[in-house]
This record gives structure tokens, C-alpha cells and sequence, in this order.
């Protein structure tokens, strides 16, 4: 029944397989547009490798790629066949995922970084006694996350930037795939000249994040976090960093599943953690 759902809901949404890209947008907007499409997107992902790569500037959050996010996100149409493409399989694993462990969703749920809101309105529907709040940096991503709500008729679901959250706290936050957006990386280049950094150099790394997350979290309520690691270091370092601001682990909750992410695969590890002190 569990998978039989969320089928059904991916297929709601307007979630169906994509094996190109190129030729969905070429299908979706005409030779001429989707062409347009595809220059420059090439662009933007060029960009984007090429900063991570060697860094930009003096920005450290070099995952953080606002313009790539919007171009994704300007429209719900954009938005979805990108999410098609890159995110399908990385969608079903999460809901299984949070569908397991549904218990643990009650009262104001905050979704950090929830795009455009695919998973956001699943949590909605699943916990309609539920306020559920979706927050990201992008104002695109929040458009399209105000309009997929609609065409689903969520009726419990509000879109926001993080800023508008200031002061407010949740039973339970939802945080999928912000690490590399909110945590000072070093460029790929000048990572692999240096030895890697020890399990105490990647706590401090993620320290400030792990604040940050604490803060919406009422005493004794819960976070969710998905995020894309590898069984490693940097992910312990994580853990550490949250341990450090009161975040408790689950026994039982921690998940690791693998799945394709576009042209790639990627590893993804998932847990629970209860918040112990104020």
C-alpha cells in the first residue's frame, strides 16, 4: 500500500521517468525553446563544476548555485521536468523512507531547503492535523512549491524564506539535502592538495550548520535529516556537530540507500535525532 501511495502521488505531481533531458525539453518546448534551454543550462553546469572545482571569489558556499536553482525553478513546468530527470528515484527512497518512520511527524513541521516542494506537500497530505512549513533561498523554488501545492490542494502547507522563520521553532524539521548548501567547503582542488581533514576538522566545519538546524527544534522534537554522504568522515563529523548542539540519534532510524542522481550515483544517509536540551 506504502508504495502503491506514493506512485500514485509522484504521478499526481507530474513525476514520470525521464531517461534524457535534452530530449524532454526539446519534447516540452519546441525545437526552438528547448534548444535555449539546453545552451544554457550547459552553461550554468559547466559554471557550476568549474566552481567547485577551483572555487569563486571569496564565497565558501560553493555548493550553493542560486542561479542554476532558479533557472531550474522558473516555472513549475521547468521545474518538474528537471526534478524528473534528476531527483525521481531519489523522491520514492526519501517517502519510503518517511512513511517508515511517520510516527515521529506531529504538530508544526518545518521542511529547510524544500525546493520545489515535492516533498513538503507529501508530508502535508500524509499529516493533514499537521502545519507543515516549506523554507529555501530561492524565491523561484518557493513560486513553483505555492503552485504545485495548489494544483495538489494542499490546504495545510505554507511557503516562505528561511528568514521569515527567524524566532519560530517546530516538533519536527525536516532537513533534505541542505549540508552542502549552508556548510564552508573548500574547492575540490585545493581539498585533494591537503590532507583530508580529520573527524574533529569536519565537526568544526559543520558546527555553525548544526547551531542553525537546533534552533527551529523545540525541546524533546525531532530532525529529520537526509543528506548525501558517503559512510565517511565528513558524515561524522556531522553527527558530531549535531551531538554537540543536543541532537540525540534514534536508535533504530539510521538508513543508507544509494540511488541514481541524473547521469550518477549517489549515496545518501538518513536519521532521526530527538533534541535533549534547550
Amino acid at each position: 500500500m506504502q508504495n502503491e501511495e506514493i506512485k500514485q502521488y509522484l504521478s499526481r505531481t507530474g513525476i514520470r521517468k525521464i531517461t534524457e533531458l535534452d530530449t524532454a525539453l526539446l519534447e516540452t518546448f519546441g525545437q526552438e525553446e528547448g534548444r535555449k534551454h539546453i545552451e544554457r543550462l550547459t552553461e550554468l553546469f559547466g559554471r557550476s563544476e568549474e566552481r567547485l572545482l577551483y572555487g569563486t571569489g571569496n564565497s565558501v558556499y560553493l555548493h550553493r548555485q542560486e542561479e542554476l536553482v532558479d533557472y531550474l525553478n522558473q516555472s513549475l513546468q521547468m521545474s518538474l521536468l528537471a526534478a524528473a530527470f534528476y531527483d525521481r528515484v531519489f523522491f520514492r527512497r526519501v517517502m519510503e523512507y518517511l512513511c517508515e518512520y511517520d510516527s515521529f511527524w506531529k504538530g508544526d513541521i518545518f521542511d529547510i531547503g524544500c525546493g520545489n516542494g515535492i516533498l513538503t506537500c507529501f508530508l502535508a497530505l500524509r499529516h493533514a492535523d499537521s502545519c507543515v512549513t516549506g523554507a529555501d533561498l530561492s524565491r523561484n523554488a518557493i513560486s513553483v512549491a505555492e503552485e504545485l501545492a495548489g494544483k495538489l490542494s494542499v490546504g495545510n502547507v505554507h511557503f516562505t524564506g528561511p528568514n521569515e522563520l527567524a524566532h519560530r521553532k517546530c516538533d519536527t524539521l525536516f532537513s533534505s539535502r541542505t549540508v552542502h548548501e549552508n556548510v564552508a567547503w573548500t574547492a575540490l582542488r585545493e581539498e585533494h592538495r591537503k590532507a583530508a581533514l580529520s573527524v574533529e576538522g569536519q565537526e568544526k566545519r559543520h558546527r555553525k550548520y548544526a547551531q542553525e538546524l537546533s534552533a527551529f527544534v523545540r525541546y524533546q522534537g525531532y530532525l529529520v535529516s537526509v543528506e548525501r554522504y558517503n559512510d565517511d568522515s565528513a558524515y561524522v563529523g556531522l553527527l558530531c556537530a549535531l551531538e554537540r548542539v543536543g541532537f540525540v540519534p534514534v536508535k533504530g532510524t539510521r538508513v543508507q540507500f544509494s540511488c541514481k542522481n541524473g547521469d550518477e550515483s549517489a549515496a545518501f544517509q538518513a536519521m532521526i535525532f530527538q533534541k535533549s536540551r534547550c
